[in-house]
Order: structure tokens, then sequence, then C-alpha cells
């Protein structure tokens, strides 16, 4: 292994999977980051501590900004999506979404209020035409336009299953949202918001679900108490398998994303990242030198992982 320190960016050099950067001096802001997002040229992360948003060339890892104050109305930010030309920043702390340019990273709007429902939201995603945001304890989910931040619709009341909703992915027709406390997901009809089904039993071995990922054909949720990952067909939501055990290196996992081929998923627990085959569910490696790693992305061909203990952010490519 040789090792390159530059400009606080510390560059790995070993066998497969490939650590590509470890960014983590003080110039680019991190401060307990925990979302990350990538727009097609620049990686987003959210500082959660520091209430700020850091911006990154995904070229090389460089620092591009660090936005911060009262004017974009970062309250412990967590989550964060791409809608290809804005960023969609949920704050935790402050029951509001900011929506940023992309381009250059300015303020575009703080949307927060009764009407829209928001109530400690967490995840965001992007379905196309529409924003999705879990509210953690409002046991709701709302509805945004892209266009411009409009109130499409919250969606609550025990018909939808909501308990403490925390992640959300869109699967090309239909929304799906983990519910931490419920041991459960929902699926929802993005064309209108209707309830589909909410999935739930030890059949499908939810167990404080937190993240959740499509792969085009399959939903995949992270289980952070019980140290597994369930895989569930998109087309019903029946369960396909749930991967557990030592072998697999969980360690409350939470992140998790598709790269076109395989899974990969993050262990705060472990300070480890999990690759899986998209195919089967295999394991392929156990990535270590992180730092509490908390959310991951991929760029096309490199992964992004946030080490929420480390402050830094992690850069790999698989094998």
């Amino acid at each position: 292994m040789s090792v390159n320190n530059t400009s606080g960016a510390i560059s790995l050099v070993c066998t497969p999977p490939y650590i590509v950067g470890v960014y983590r001096d003080g110039s680019y802001g991190f401060n307990l980051p925990l979302g990350v997002a990538f727009d097609g040229s620049h990686v987003w992360v959210t500082n959660r501590s520091g209430n700020s948003v850091t911006e990154l060339n995904a070229s090389d890892g460089s620092w591009v900004r660090t936005l911060s104050g009262g004017s974009y109305g970062f309250n412990s930010p967590d989550w964060v999506a791409s809608d290809g030309s804005h960023i969609w920043v949920a704050n935790g702390g402050g029951d509001s979404v900011t929506e940023l340019n992309a381009s250059d990273g300015s303020w575009v709007r703080t949307l927060s209020g009764g009407s829209y429902g928001f109530n400690s939201p967490d995840g965001v995603a992007f379905d196309g035409s529409h924003i999705w945001v879990t509210n953690y304890t409002g046991n709701s989910v709302t509805e945004l336009n892209v266009s411009d931040g409009s109130w499409v619709r919250t969606l609550s009341g025990g018909s939808y299953g909501f308990s403490s909703p925390y992640g959300v992915a869109f699967d090309g027709s239909d929304i799906w949202v983990t519910n931490y406390t419920g041991n459960s997901v929902t699926e929802l009809s993005a064309s209108g918001g209707s309830w589909v089904r909410t999935l739930s039993g030890g059949s499908y071995g939810f167990n404080h679900p937190i993240g959740v990922a499509v792969d085009g054909s399959d939903i995949w949720v992270t289980n952070y108490t019980g140290n597994s990952v369930t895989e569930l067909s998109a087309s019903g939501g029946s369960w396909v398998r749930t991967l557990s055990g030592g072998s697999y290196g969980f360690s409350h996992p939470t992140g998790v994303t598709f790269d076109g081929s395989h899974i990969w998923v993050t262990n705060p627990g472990g300070n480890s990242v999990t690759e899986l085959n998209a195919s089967d569910g295999s394991w392929v490696h156990t990535l270590l030198e992180f730092n509490s790693p908390w959310g991951v992305a991929f760029d096309g061909s490199h992964l992004w992982v946030t080490n929420e203990g480390g402050n830094s952010v992690t850069e790999a490519t698989g094998a």
C-alpha cells in the first residue's frame, strides 16, 4: 500500500476495491458528515453538526465550497438529493427543506411552515418530477413539486403504516419508505401518492430499517439493529432474501446504493463498507479504513462515503 498526503487529501493504493482518497482536513468543513448525493459532476455532503453543506468535485475530490449561515436555513441537515439541476436538503432540526442551485450553490428557497407538514424531515428522494420527504417524528411523507417547491400533499394516517419513516427511494413507478420503529416498509404510487402496500412481519427480517435503494428490479433495505440487509422484489414487494451473519460484515448498516451491478452497504458499527452482488446477494468484499461510515453515493465510476466519526469523506472504486 502507498500513501500520498497533499492538501489534506490522503490517497491510498491497495488491492481491489481501491480507496482513491480520504478527504478530511479543515478546509472541507466536514462536521459530522451524514448525507451524500451526486449531481452529475459534483458531490454534495451534509454536515449535521456544522449546519452546513460541502460541495466537492467528483473528478478529483477537491473542495468547491462549504455553504453555511442563516440565509441557507440549514438546521441539523440530514439526507440530501439531486434533481439534476438543484440540490434538496432535509433539515431534521429545522422542520424544513432547503433548495440550492447545483450550478453554483446559491440558495433558491427554504420551505418551512405547517402547510408542508415537515416534522423532523430525514430522507429525501427525486422521482423525475416530484421531491419526496420523510418526516420521522410526524409519521408522514411530504410530496413537493420540483419546479417551484410547492406543496403537493402530505401523506399520513394509519392506513399508510408510517412509523418513524426514515429512508425513501424511487423505483421508476413507486416510492419505497422504511419505517424505523415500525419494522416495516411502505410502498406508495408515485403518480398519486396512494398506498400500495405495507410490508411487515418476521418473514421480511426488518429490524429498525433505515436505508433503501433500488437496483432496477429489486429493493434493498438495511436493518440497523438486525445487522442485516433485506432484498425485495420491486414488482410485488415479495421477499427475496435476508442477508445476515458474520461473513457479510454488517454492523448497524445504514446507507445503501447500487452501482449498476453491485450493492454497497455502510456499516458504522464496523467501520466498514460491504459490497454484494446484486444478482444473487452474494458477498464480494468488505472494505475497511472507514470511521463510522453512514451515507454512500455512486457517481458512475466511484463511491463516496461519509465518515460521521472521522469528519471525512472517502472515495473508492469497486473491483
